[in-house]
């Protein structure tokens, strides 16, 4: 999305926010007691001063190296953490695909269904209605009724699909590509996953693959340490991403993060404002916090 433009209906807004955590510090000398016997902590910033504004109909990919901030600020988008400065605004409920968390090895498949129906933000009806319909599309037979700890990685990886993928949300988060197990079960669930992609408002996608981006997304943000480095059309920002890459590859550091300069030098971060609101209400533009 071009910088300096007035979005009059955005579906998600992130404004000026930044994830601060609180680690143990590696790099102490832990030779020596720290004072008071506690461990010494260091901040780390996992996302730093991000600002986007997302607009309905629009996929949106995140690239970036290990570490660059990608899944924390889908994690934040989703609503699963909450930033330590800026706000976040959505215009409905994000869905982060992936319920693995939420399951539990020692219950059967079908009572694991129903878990993760409730965490994907079904009601406790809509999701008793949704366990014999997830337990057929994810043909896994009898294992259905046997604690997942007894099943293949092929069987839990098409429950866990199966399970993943059983809304159509307004607002659809992607941390990579979820596996299906094998090749027999591959084209089901690629059909799945493309009845996802047309019919979300909204598609935000975090890949290492910056051909996956380029089919599924028309636009890109690349991150570094945290920070926005490009936001523009995805074909034009997955080729600078590649370009840097294989410069770094082939180059010293110091040369890599002078080209990375340069193409962050490029870069300007949207203008936002937004109506006045309060926490867990509209504001003017419909947004909720």
């Amino acid at each position: 999305m071009k910088s300096g433009g007035v979005v009059s209906d955005p579906t998600v807004v992130v404004e000026s926010v930044t994830k601060r955590y609180t680690v143990r510090d590696t790099k102490a000398d832990t030779s020596k007691p720290s004072l008071f016997g506690k461990s010494s902590t260091m901040q780390v910033e996992s996302v730093k001063n991000v600002s986007l504004v997302a607009i309905a109909g629009e996929s949106i990919g995140l690239i970036g190296k290990n570490g660059s901030g990608k899944s924390s600020l889908l994690k934040l988008i989703a609503g699963g953490e909450s930033p330590t400065e800026g706000r976040l605004l959505v215009r409905s409920r994000p869905t982060l695909l992936g319920v693995s968390p939420a399951l539990q090895v020692y219950l059967t498949g079908e009572q694991n269904i129903y878990l993760g129906c409730l965490a994907i933000g079904m009601s406790k009806a809509e999701a008793q209605e949704a366990v014999p319909k997830i337990a057929e599309w994810a043909e896994i037979g009898d294992a259905i009724k046997r604690p997942m700890n007894t099943y293949s990685a092929g069987q839990g990886a098409r429950l866990i699909f199966a399970i993943s993928t059983a809304i159509d949300p307004e607002i659809l988060l992607i941390d990579e590509a979820l596996s299906t197990g094998d090749a027999s079960f591959a084209k089901k669930a690629e059909r799945r996953m493309k009845e996802l992609l047309d019919g979300a408002g909204n598609l935000f996608l975090v890949s290492h693959s910056t051909g996956q981006i380029e089919k599924n997304c028309e636009r890109a943000i690349w991150l570094d340490e945290g920070s926005v480095i490009a936001d523009g059309k995805a074909e034009d920002v997955c080729s600078l991403y590649s370009k840097w890459s294989s410069y770094s590859a082939d180059n010293s550091k110091k040369d890599s993060d002078v080209m990375l300069a340069e193409i962050a030098s490029d870069y300007r971060a949207p203008r936002i404002q937004v109506g006045s609101f309060q926490i867990g209400e509209k504001n003017s533009e419909g947004l909720f916090t």
